[in-house]
């Protein structure tokens, strides 16, 4: 979990499992500001997925068996895009390390939001649920990598297809 100081706008990259149910106060190395760091609570599954156990009334007719359709055509995966060509030594470290980041920005959006992926890659909603997520991770891939790498390239949202998307093109 990402936690900014509201005074100076550090941010600190906070393992979840050692904050408290209760939470916790902490002060900024930077500017001595104190934070106060809170749990995300787990959402419970939605009403629709718990099974209802009504039979279907007596009245209605039987429907005749459907044919089966035919399987879903595979999911297009995004390609990782090259390394543009003529790099110098530094800008080629800066490059593979943006896609480093990136994907591990994306790993850990799976690992510490794990029931709202699946709930909003079954509903359709990943974009709305996971968005101040994926916005403190810009916010910090943008701090981390340099401006003329971030602007060119598309390695966190190809990484947020490829790892939060399960390979669907989600986000544009």
């Amino acid at each position: 979990m990402i936690v900014e100081c509201s005074g100076c706008h550090t941010k600190y990259n906070v393992d979840e499992k050692k904050i408290p149910a209760t939470g916790v106060k902490v002060r900024c190395r930077k500017c001595q500001n104190i934070i106060s760091i809170q749990r995300e609570t787990p959402t419970l599954p939605s009403e629709v997925e718990k099974p209802t156990g009504i039979p279907p009334s007596p009245e209605a007719p039987a429907e005749a068996p459907k044919p089966a359709a035919p399987p879903a055509p595979e999911p297009q995966k995004p390609t990782e895009q090259p390394l543009p060509s003529g790099l110098s030594p530094e800008d080629k470290k800066w490059h593979e390390r943006a896609r480093r980041l990136a994907k591990a920005l994306a790993s850990d959006l799976i690992l510490y939001n794990q029931d709202k992926v699946e709930r909003g890659l079954r509903e359709g909603t990943l974009v709305q649920l996971l968005g101040s997520e994926i916005r403190r991770s810009w916010d910090y891939y943008c701090q981390q990598i340099p401006k003329h790498i971030v602007e060119s390239t598309e390695y966190f949202k190809e990484q947020l297809n490829k790892i939060v998307g399960k390979g669907k093109e989600i986000f544009k």
